[in-house]
C-alpha cells in the first residue's frame, strides 16, 4: 500500500469510527421499548429508522463493486444505467419504504449495534484495498433516489454517502 492509499483509507477509518460512536450513542439513548415507538419520521418506528440507517451502510457493499468496475471504463458508460434507475424512482421509493419496515423486524434493538459494527468493519477492509488513484474513479448514480447522491460519485464520495445518510436520519429518532 502506498502512502496516499493509507491516507484515504485512514481518512475513511477515522470518519467511520466517529460515526460508529455516534450510532451507538444514539442507540443507547433509547430503550428497548422505544424501539417500536413512532419515530419523528411519519410512518416509521424508531427501529425502522435504525434499520434504514444501517441499510445505508449495507448497500455500499453492493454499490462498491459496480463503482469499481465502471470506474475502469470510460466515464459515460454508467450514465444510461443511472438514467434508467432515475426513471424507476417511484417504484424504488415504494420498495425502499417497505424494506425499512421489514428490516425493522429483522434488525432488533439487541442486534443492530453488532451488525452495524460488522458492516463497518467489512467496509473498512474494502477501503484498504483501494489504491490512491482509484479513489477518484466512480460512476453515475440515480440522483433522484437520495438527496445525498450526486449525479457522479467517486469511490471517496461513495464511502462518505452512508455517513451523510445517517446524519439525515439521526434526528428522526423519538425518545
Amino acid at each position: 500500500m502506498r502512502t496516499d492509499d493509507l491516507f484515504s483509507a485512514k481518512k475513511i477509518s477515522t470518519l467511520y469510527d466517529s460515526t460508529r460512536d455516534e450510532f451507538h450513542t444514539l442507540l443507547e439513548s433509547i430503550s428497548e421499548e422505544d424501539w417500536n415507538k413512532q419515530s419523528l419520521n411519519s410512518g416509521w418506528s424508531n427501529g425502522e429508522i435504525f434499520a434504514h440507517i444501517l441499510f445505508g451502510f449495507i448497500i455500499l457493499n453492493a454499490l462498491l463493486p459496480m463503482a469499481r468496475i465502471w470506474g475502469k471504463l470510460p466515464k459515460a458508460t454508467s450514465k444510461p444505467f443511472a438514467n434508467f434507475l432515475n426513471f424507476i424512482t417511484q417504484p424504488f421509493n415504494w420498495i425502499n419504504a417497505l424494506g425499512a419496515r421489514g428490516q425493522g423486524r429483522v434488525f432488533t434493538y439487541r442486534n443492530v449495534g453488532k451488525i452495524f459494527d460488522k458492516v463497518l468493519s467489512s467496509l473498512l477492509s474494502k477501503a484498504n484495498t483501494i489504491h490512491g488513484d482509484e479513489w477518484q474513479t466512480g460512476m453515475y448514480y440515480p440522483a433522484k433516489w437520495d438527496p445525498n447522491f450526486n449525479d457522479f460519485m467517486t469511490l471517496e464520495k461513495l464511502f462518505l454517502y452512508p455517513i451523510a445518510h445517517f446524519k439525515l436520519h439521526q434526528n428522526q429518532i423519538a425518545r
